[in-house]
């Protein structure tokens, strides 16, 4: 820490006794702590710098702090000379409204992402830092999660500035001094508009400057030792240049050797005896035209070892703390059936190693006994990539990832020993810890949210053969009209009603009628078509959901669908047989 901060520190401490002279030890060294960051945010108090003064023996190092007392007696001199602002108290108040109007607008638009912490004094805002050309960033602020923002409370007339915490590289330094220019120069701008500016522009903000000219002396030294440097001069061998590019001329062209080049005509033998038939060149342009079309082109090897199909489960907003790699081993899901939208819970989802369809789980649907296929294919997460994995569904699509019911690996960062199996749960939410079995440091990750996203078009069916176009059904019926016969068939004429089964999702009178026409044995039946209305609905016993007409001819009289008791006359308890 500075001297300057430290004194400010210790006149804060100081303060405080004086204020409360009968206080505790501790509630002092509390008070302190609360008032820590107003005291660091502050300007920092004036120092003085005494150097030593050299003895005649050494003439040169006497001359040089000379210089270097003369170069600074002007410019403390200036301090000393500037006067302090004084600022009016309408300006002031102006300043206030301002700032408070801008810190406003700042919690509002930035207030609900993860990882703003605003402090009690409204000086200080942690913010999370996404700059939208991640990639593009020097590699010491790639990983970066947070910067600190510091508003003055004399705000817009102090300028605020910004700290990179915890990274003491120079391009955190540039970034943080390009932010206090731009704040400079753009005065009429808000505070959103600065942090924007900064998540657009982060990558070309955080390149350090070039250095300006040296001074005179010292530009005089480094030549001097310039001139003792001895730089070998390449030679050009067989007519190639040594640098194609002038702009770069510590690039060395090695020319190709000229066993490699099959120039010379067919036949003709090389130096050592061999000929040029036999040889192999290494250029691709050696081949032919008709070579090159029979074989096919080659693809691009995909970046990731996972074929990127089915639906991609990720984790936005992933925090890793001592973390290397995390894997979801296992996972339960809820899924939705694609026929009757019913939900199923599928429990305890473990890696498809192959990928293929044999590593799927079979389900059925409780409600239509449809046949359901859930695969899970697990990716490795780390600090680039909050990707978990790929989910393989037919018939059926995904609702959400059940709590409490995920399993993670997580990879020491330290030693890079893994967690021992089953891993442990993690609670989307909630922070989870576990300790290094290996060197003992503490592991930390949290789930905020949990996303899924279909990558294509045919993502669903995208590890089963791919689904049969469904036939367009022609039933001869118009809504609101009969049904031929009111729907009743050779087999039961008291039932008025279409039934439609389950099992194959065709449309029949009856049972018997199923069982003529198909080969398969039949299923309950969940749908219905009216015989009076002609509009298909859920099941009902006995009336229609639309024009409340009864299915049924006479109701007491038993039915193939079900019915009530067929007995004309019950027995009463209590009564023997016949009424006797």
């Amino acid at each position: 820490m500075p001297r300057g901060f430290q004194l400010n520190v210790e006149r804060g401490f100081d303060q405080i006794i004086s204020e409360s002279p009968n206080a505790t030890l501790l509630g002092i060294f509390n008070r302190l702590d609360k008032q820590l960051e107003t005291l660091l945010s502050g300007e920092k108090a004036d120092t003085v710098k005494i150097i030593r003064n050299a003895p005649s023996s050494e003439p040169q190092e006497q001359t040089r702090l000379g210089t270097k007392t003369s170069e600074l007696q002007p410019v403390a001199n200036a301090r000393r000379s500037e006067p302090t602002p004084s600022f009016t108290s309408e300006q002031k108040s102006q300043a206030e409204k301002r700032r408070q109007a801008d810190i406003r607008q700042l919690v509002a638009r930035l207030g609900r992402l993860p990882g703003f912490v605003q402090s009690s004094d409204d000086v200080s805002f942690t913010i999370p830092f996404q700059p939208t050309k991640k990639t593009a960033l020097p590699e010491a602020l790639r990983n970066q999660k947070s910067i600190r923002l510091v508003v003055p409370q004399l705000y817009n007339l102090h300028t605020p500035r910004i700290e990179v915490n915890g990274n003491n590289d120079p391009a955190a330094r540039a970034l943080e001094q390009a932010f206090q220019e731009r704040v400079k120069s753009e005065t009429g701008l808000n505070l959103l508009a600065h942090i924007n500016f900064l998540t657009q522009h982060a990558h070309t903000m955080s390149t350090p400057k070039e250095a300006g000219p040296l001074p005179e002396g010292q530009s005089k030294s480094v030549e001097a030792v310039r001139a003792e440097l001895v730089v070998p001069v390449p030679t050009q061998v067989s007519g190639v240049p040594v640098s194609e590019n002038s702009d770069k001329p510590h690039i060395q062209v090695i020319p190709r050797p000229p066993e490699w080049n099959n120039d010379g005509p067919k036949g003709t033998d090389g130096p050592d005896g061999w000929s040029s038939d036999d040889s192999y060149s290494y250029d691709s342009g050696d081949e032919t035209e008709g070579e090159s079309s029979d074989k096919p082109e080659q693809q691009p090897a995909p970046t990731s070892g996972l074929a990127e199909r089915g639906i991609m489960l990720s984790f936005p907003n992933l925090e890793l703390y001592g973390c290397e790699l995390l894997e979801l081993v296992s996972l339960s899901i809820t899924v939705k059936c694609e026929r009757c939208k019913d939900l199923l819970d599928v429990q305890r989802l473990r890696n498809n190693i192959k990928g293929d369809v044999t590593g799927m789980r079979d389900e059925i649907c409780k409600k239509c006994a449809n046949n359901l296929a859930v695969g899970f294919r697990a990716d490795l997460i780390h600090q680039n990539s909050v990707r978990a994995g790929y989910l393989d569904l037919d018939g059926c699509t995904v609702v959400d990832m059940l709590p409490r019911q995920a399993n993670f690996i997580p990879t020491c960062s330290e030693c890079s020993t893994s967690y021992p199996a089953p891993g442990v749960v993690g609670v989307r939410g909630d922070s989870i810890l576990s300790i290094c079995r290996e060197c003992h440091r503490k592991m930390s990750f949290r789930i905020p949210e949990t996303k899924f996203l279909h990558v294509s078009a045919a993502a669903v069916r995208a590890s089963r053969a791919p689904a049969r176009r469904k036939i367009k059904e022609n039933l001869g019926i118009v809504a609101g009209q009969e049904l031929p016969r009111r729907g009743r068939c050779t087999h039961y004429a008291k039932s008025y009603r279409w039934f439609r089964f389950s099992c194959c999702s065709k449309v029949y009178a009856c049972d018997r009628c199923h069982d003529e026409k198909e080969s398969h044995p039949n299923e309950h039946a969940n749908r219905m078509i009216c015989g009076y209305c002609s509009r298909e609905q859920n099941y009902a016993p006995e009336t229609c959901h639309f024009c409340r007409a009864s299915m049924v001819a006479r109701r007491g009289h038993g039915f193939w669908e079900g019915g009530k008791d067929p007995r004309k006359y019950k027995r009463r308890p209590g009564t023997k047989v016949g009424g006797s």
